[in-house]
């Protein structure tokens, strides 16, 4: 994969926040980017990429108030431009272990090559905002098929859903592991599925595993989708390795809930998912896929010795 020069990056991140500035007019833009960026980036241990904290959003207000709506699209991209400058600036990207550092350089480029003129709008509400924002201050990890929140914990309400019997050893598990907290959780990007493939899983999970030996104090991962529905391995084969590679590496796999989003997300790209639920044969279902730090690494290690030698 071709390699990214941080100082590169950082250029064309200056180059597109002082355009994008200067397309807002009078006032004092730059000291309110730079409010919001520091605003966004401030939060608790456990608190999810989606959480936007009141005083970015205090600021998005008075930028309302200045500039009026027009304003909130432009102020936002100058906002994803200058976060990726601060966070190379910072030194905090350079201290990122390798994989992961690589992952995260390429996404600041995406992000960037995004923030045009005539883009879409953007606000703070929006899921593909909050993680290009939460990637460009470092509140997300880039991860190839994935992005990563180091803030998470498991739901104890998992356990609540099973029956008696996996309840008890999924709790033992659990005491296993070291406890429901703190987890890297998963997540899809919907503004980039370039990886979302068996080798961009496998480099997810590589990079999981980097953070993992980084950061001792992560238990391990954990993630919940409908393709880790059992049933899925029969209805959609070619999916299989979503369930078999992070099974035969140790983790763990619940259900979670049935219904909701996971009908959407199952039938919405495949035909045959959707026709099987129309005629009532698959109720889309969730699970949830919780893999120990040991287990990830040791699946690391072991993917690692498996691969064949540089030519």
């Amino acid at each position: 994969m071709e390699t990214v020069l941080p100082q590169e990056v950082r250029a064309d991140a200056l180059r597109v926040r002082e355009r994008v500035l200067g397309s807002l007019g009078p006032g004092d833009w730059t000291a309110q980017v730079a409010a919001f960026i520091e605003q966004f980036a401030v939060v608790g241990p456990l608190d999810h990429y989606g959480h936007v904290p009141a005083a970015a959003e205090a600021t998005l207000a008075a930028v309302r108030q200045t500039g009026g709506e027009p304003a909130v699209t432009p102020f936002l991209q100058a906002a994803l431009a200058g976060a990726i400058a601060r966070s190379l600036d910072s030194g905090a990207v350079a201290a990122l272990p390798p994989r992961v550092r690589g992952h995260q350089l390429r996404q600041f480029q995406r992000i960037l090559r995004e923030l045009v003129p005539d883009g879409p709008a953007l606000n703070t509400d929006q899921d593909v905002f909050r993680k290009d924002m939460g990637l460009a201050t470092l509140r997300l990890m880039a991860a190839a098929a994935q992005l990563i929140d180091m803030r998470c914990g498991v739901p104890r309400s998992l356990l609540t859903r099973q029956d008696w019997g996996t309840a008890a050893r999924g709790l033992l598990t659990f005491v296993q592991l070291g406890g429901f907290k703190p987890y890297m959780q998963i997540h899809t990007h919907k503004s980039y599925l370039d990886e979302f493939n068996e080798d961009g899983w496998a480099e997810c999970y590589r990079c999981c595993a980097e953070l993992c030996t980084a950061h001792p104090e992560l238990r391990g991962m954990f993630g919940s989708s409908w393709f880790y529905d059992p049933v899925v391995m029969e209805i959609s084969p070619r999916l299989s390795y979503l369930q078999s590679v992070p099974r035969q590496g140790g983790a763990h796999l619940w259900y979670f809930a049935t219904g909701g989003d996971s009908i959407g997300n199952a039938t919405a790209t495949s035909p045959s998912r959707r026709k099987l639920y129309e005629e009532g044969r698959y109720v889309p279902k969730s699970y949830m896929m919780v893999w120990g730090r040991e287990a990830l690494i040791e699946w690391a290690r072991l993917d690692a010795a498996a691969a064949p030698a540089a030519p």
